[in-house]
């Protein structure tokens, strides 16, 4: 019985409290206004698995719309036929969704409404599922979002409901009296009515005097008011304070009392609470009406929960088959990415094989004319020179042949032997520094000063090998047409080096050149440019000639 009058109670609140705040929040219309009231009016639980069809559609159509208020409002709906349906552990897991939908938003009048609303409805789930520490851990957060006193009556209501359900009647006589307290001045018949009634009927629990008088002027004003749910509550709370105190007379009294009450209002949750309430008290005379409007019930309820779970699973399905499909997409949309990456790698890869080829290519190239040079080097000297030194010698030993003819033979020598040192082999493994300097000092004279700067600082070991033949190669070219062409008395060239570029500033204080017609200096600057190096010049008549390398 106990049970019965907690299940009623709790019916009572949560029409009145419930989803109030969606009213202040939304307009609705049409098939939507239809099925709010299949939602929110518990007279009216015959179509609830096509309500909760309907919302979920809703649903469905704001997360494509983005509608974040939309959502909310509609997960909202889902939750509360969820409940009604005994789907607990459903309409739970719609409220945390909203929840998190709610925590995105910033802190508003608004957001705090919905919160109040959903704490409620979590609290009201746990008591459902005998959970009653979390049930009263979530009603006092909704509490803590709220200050509009009609809503704090009704979540004090809930609490008392779950206190009478452990038997904490101290504890449930508090709350009511919260409600009793807020009620007044309020200009809510109904509501000050409820807080009387409740506040008689846990004073009735407790053995409190004025427990009768309290539930008795709840009647009144409810007869008054013609508040016919009303008097069915007072009804039932006399029927079992006569009851508590075995008098089975004043208890069936206000038992049929409540039985004709529940006819009149044309429900049959109503008619089964009445029902099972004189049956309770040993009124056999309406147990057959009790057991068909049981069955009646069990079997309306068991199409709805058959009906909601075929929709629920078919909803499912459908999310099941949409999940696969959206799988397959990602699936092909990444195999595709794949392939293109796949093709953009092979693409990437060809080119910088092209490019290594390329550059190996240009690379064995410049080998191939320093080994050439060596080669051509050797020839000369072992070849050449060697047969113009045989030719001197043995013509010296000739007293016949003239002085100019010999000093013509070796001017030749020398100049062989020059052509065949300017291409020797070049070491560029070990102590290449000093091999450049030994190679720019060679060039010094009595009459030419060089001059070298920082060329002791440059880190040899970062340069290429390509690029030391051709540096090797391009200042010898310099120095030689220095001797050869410029007259100059002074050489000057400076080293330095940031980061991995190595540059060398060139200047001698000679007749200068011109820069068009000096093949010399295309040679370097076609050694340069096979290195991606580079090499400008400047030189004005009797001014001097200067260059400036990077390599």
């Amino acid at each position: 019985m106990k049970i019965a009058l907690i299940s009623f109670l709790f019916f009572i609140v949560k029409t009145d409290f419930c989803y109030a705040n969606i009213n202040r929040s939304y307009q609705v219309k049409d098939s939507l206004s239809y099925y709010y009231q299949v939602a929110n009016n518990p007279k009216n639980s015959s179509n609830l698995s096509d309500a909760f069809r309907f919302f979920n559609l809703k649903k469905k159509e704001s997360l494509k719309a983005n509608d974040t208020l939309s959502i909310i409002y509609f997960l909202r709906q889902i939750a509360i036929i969820q409940y009604k349906l005994g789907d607990y552990h459903g309409s739970e897991v719609s409220v945390v969704e909203t929840l998190k939908y709610l925590s995105k938003d910033k802190e508003s009048p608004s957001i705090n409404e919905h919160k109040v609303g959903l704490y409620n409805q979590l609290g009201r789930i746990y008591m459902e599922l005998s959970d009653y520490e979390t049930a009263i851990k979530n009603f006092d957060t909704a509490l803590s979002f709220t200050d509009n006193e009609s809503e704090i009556n009704i979540i004090n209501n809930n609490k008392a409901l779950i206190y009478i359900s452990q038997n904490k009647y101290e504890l449930a006589e508090e709350e009511f009296l919260k409600v009793y307290r807020n009620s007044f001045n309020k200009n809510d018949i109904r509501q000050t009515s409820r807080a009387i009634d409740n506040l008689g009927f846990i004073e009735s629990k407790l053995n409190r005097p004025k427990a009768l008088e309290n539930m008795l002027l709840a009647l009144q004003i409810r007869k008054t008011n013609n508040d016919y749910e009303g008097m069915y509550a007072s009804y039932k709370h006399l029927m079992e304070y006569y009851k508590d105190r075995d008098d089975f007379k004043s208890s069936k009294y206000y038992g049929d009392k409540s039985y004709n009450i529940a006819k009149s209002i044309n429900s049959a949750s109503f008619l089964q609470d009445a029902l099972s309430r004189l049956v309770d008290i040993g009124d056999s005379t309406h147990f057959l009406e009790y057991k068909k409007i049981t069955d009646s019930i069990f079997k309306a309820r068991q199409v709805q929960e058959n009906k909601y779970a075929k929709i629920k699973y078919d909803y499912t399905e459908k999310e099941h088959k949409l999940q696969i499909a959206e799988l397959e997409r990602e699936k092909q949309k990444n195999l595709k990415l794949f392939y293109l990456s796949l093709g953009g790698l092979i693409t990437l890869a060809f080119i910088f094989t092209m490019i290594f080829l390329k550059s190996k290519h240009k690379k064995d190239k410049i080998q191939q004319v320093y080994n050439t040079e060596v080669r051509i080097s050797k020839k000369v000297h072992d070849e050449v020179a060697n047969d113009v030194y045989n030719i001197m010698t043995k013509l010296e030993q000739n007293k016949k042949v003239a002085n100019d003819v010999l000093d013509d033979l070796e001017g030749i020598y020398n100049k062989t032997r020059d052509i065949s040192k300017e291409n020797n082999i070049i070491d560029i493994h070990e102590d290449y520094g000093n091999h450049l300097k030994d190679l720019l000092l060679s060039y010094k004279s009595d009459k030419v000063n060089i001059i070298t700067r920082d060329i002791d600082k440059i880190n040899w070991n970062q340069l290429h090998e390509t690029k030391k033949f051709a540096l090797y190669r391009v200042l010898q070219e310099l120095m030689t047409n220095m001797r050869k062409h410029s007259k100059a008395t002074l050489v000057v060239l400076k080293f330095n080096q940031e980061n991995r570029k190595i540059s060398v500033s060139y200047k001698d204080n000679g007749i200068g050149c011109n820069l068009v017609k000096n093949n010399g200096l295309h040679n370097t600057e076609n050694r340069m440019e096979s290195v991606k190096g580079t090499i400008t010049f400047d030189s004005k008549a009797n001014e001097g000639f200067s260059a400036h390398i990077i390599v």
